[in-house]
């Protein structure tokens, strides 16, 4: 059997939702991709499912589940729907490889072939990158319905020094409205997203080439945590998404401010991610993703010779790579730390005044 590789995996982890026991996967050298956030969702609402016995799954298993469900979600004999169920399923690897993700200002997206895997699926897609037509109406008029590409195109031509007079000045405006919302989330994309989604429904936000799975309870926004550095943290479910610039509230399953119960701290954490990000991207330079010919599922109720051709890896072989992958993560954060720290202290060295010359 052939061996599996740690960049494949999703670390799967059980959390209580709403009461239910609710298997969720966790990043891995992919991050925060698409693929997770649809995943995640459809495990949330209970049309995805998977066993709690399983240390992870592998990227073909995944692949290969969502196409189940979108076949078994979209049964019908319309021929223009059966064409968009096999573009659909062939685009599926770009959920992990990366979107053509184009946010439009005035709310949404620019439509693509592979936007129409979320409405195939019935998952929601919202963004938070709004301006506030209230108090910046200039900003509002200046972006209209204009999409991201767009605005973007006008500003090279500012710097380019291409433009003059109303067009000079409309372009200033984006320009600004791009720099200082560079986190793409504002208050008014906040209540946006508020407005559009339903109480207890779960989504997909988009931000910052990042997909995060999120749920609205009570009014209140929460994103879902996925990260490897929390994945012991079995206190730390959610994240509450009531700010701009990150300063948020982590929280259990019941939605009550949690803090983690590891013994590492903050700093570790956060060199434990910098590597990870530092690995993700020479793994996606390194290793192309399977291509969609690797990846053919047959649909839910096919015989099981027909589902046992995927050759999945065993449940054990899956565990010993994800331990392997979690291990070299946490030496290479402890590495960075480490220069990290030995950094600061050689610039402290250098600051300090030479010794008094001796009598």
């Amino acid at each position: 059997m052939a061996s599996v590789e740690s960049n494949d995996l999703f670390p799967v982890r059980t959390i209580d939702f709403l009461g239910r026991d609710v298997p969720t996967l966790g990043q891995n050298e992919f991050g925060p991709c698409a693929l997770l956030g649809v995943v995640n969702a459809l495990l949330l609402r209970g049309t995805l499912k998977i066993s709690s016995d399983h240390g992870a799954l592998t990227l073909q298993d995944v692949l290969a589940r969502l196409a189940d469900r979108l076949l078994e979600s979209n049964q019908a004999d319309n021929p223009d729907l059966r064409a968009a169920l096999d573009g659909a399923v062939t685009r599926l690897p770009t959920l992990a490889e990366g979107l053509d993700v184009n946010v439009k200002f005035n709310g949404g997206f620019e439509f693509t072939s592979d936007l129409a895997i979320f409405d195939l699926l019935d998952v929601r897609l919202v963004h938070g990158w709004r301006v506030d037509g209230e108090n910046d109406a200039a900003t509002a008029e200046a972006l209209g319905s204009r999409s991201y590409n767009e605005c973007i195109q006008e500003v090279v031509q500012l710097r380019s020094n291409e433009l003059e007079g109303a067009a000079k000045h409309r372009a200033e405006l984006v320009s600004t409205f791009l720099e200082r919302t560079q986190t793409q989330l504002t208050y008014a994309g906040l209540a946006e997203i508020h407005a559009t989604l339903r109480e207890n429904e779960v989504g997909v936000l988009y931000r910052n080439l990042h997909f995060a799975t999120v749920f609205k309870r009570e009014g209140v926004l929460y994103a879902l945590v996925t990260d490897i550095g929390y994945r012991q943290q079995r206190n730390v479910v959610w994240e509450r998404l009531d700010d701009i610039e990150g300063d948020t509230d982590f929280c259990d399953a019941s939605f009550k401010p949690a803090a983690p119960t590891s013994s590492e701290d903050p700093d570790h954490l956060l060199a434990l991610q910098l590597a990870r990000d530092d690995e993700a991207a020479r793994e996606r330079a390194a290793a192309p993703l399977p291509t969609a010919a690797a990846t053919e599922v047959t649909p839910a109720g096919a015989p099981a010779d027909s589902q046992a051709a995927l050759a999945l890896p065993r449940a054990d072989d899956a565990d010993a790579a994800l331990a392997r992958q979690l291990q070299r993560a946490e030496d290479e954060a402890d590495a960075a730390l480490a220069r990290q720290l030995q950094a600061e202290e050689d610039a402290a060295a250098r600051s300090r005044p030479p010794p008094p010359p001796a009598a």
